[in-house]
């Protein structure tokens, strides 16, 4: 198994209170306490929609087991899935990644030990992206059973202003939904999104198909996290 923590929370959001009063025409300041949940509620929905981190954050992503193993690839043409064994790469939920902070593994005491950076690199130009041990790196055994390897990195596209045009255009085409449909309810239902919010967010999606949103290549295969 796998799991994510937030080591350290975004403290910015993918569109400003000024941004969404002046796309929605709002001149008063009356409504600015509504104003500050649909800032959140935008910024929440494009990032789970999405699957990625938008402004800065650095999280804790923790792994059971891995495996090192390499398979070897037969020659010449044979019946079987067509599969592609990586067993050197993890990859990292919420993409983008910047940079990763440290890799630490953990014995049956709980001692935590960091892992040489020489012995790994992050392949930012995938999506998602991950950790890929450089030839003849290997990790350390002997770890515990559970949360035995630890990934801190950061991940984001920075401030307000970085954040992809696309993005935030979604993000202020849903919250003029939500300032007009204020506790509304369609059909006992709760108000989904604009197609013209989520259709601008489809090429940022990371989609996953697995049961386990942070299963990866180590220990039990995946391609998406």
């Amino acid at each position: 198994m796998a799991g994510l923590k937030v080591h350290t929370a975004e403290t910015a959001f993918a569109v400003t209170q000024a941004e969404i009063k002046a796309w929605n025409k709002i001149d008063s300041s009356d409504d600015d306490t509504v104003v500050a949940l649909i800032e959140k509620a935008v910024h929440n929905w494009a990032k789970e929609y999405t699957n990625r981190t938008l402004t800065t954050a650095t999280y804790q992503f923790f792994l059971d087991l891995y495996n090192d193993i390499d398979f070897p690839i037969q020659e010449g043409i044979y019946e079987g899935i067509d599969r592609t064994f990586n067993t050197r790469a993890i990859h990292l939920p919420k993409s983008p990644v910047t940079s990763v902070t440290h890799i630490k593994t953990y014995d049956d005491e709980d001692n935590a030990t960091t892992f040489a950076s020489s012995n790994y690199y992050l392949d930012d130009v995938s999506v998602p992206a991950r950790i890929v041990l450089r030839k003849g790196a290997s990790y350390p055994s002997g770890l515990r059973v559970a949360n035995g390897l630890e990934i801190q990195y950061v991940a984001g596209y920075g401030a307000t202003t970085a954040i992809p045009f696309d993005i935030k255009s979604a993000c202020l085409e849903y919250s003029a939904y939500l300032f007009e449909h204020r506790g509304d309810l369609l059909d006992g239902k709760r108000v989904m999104a604009p197609i013209s919010a989520t259709q601008l967010l489809q090429s940022y999606r990371i989609k996953s198909f697995s049961t386990n949103p942070y299963k990866t290549k180590v220990s039990y295969g995946g391609m998406f996290g």
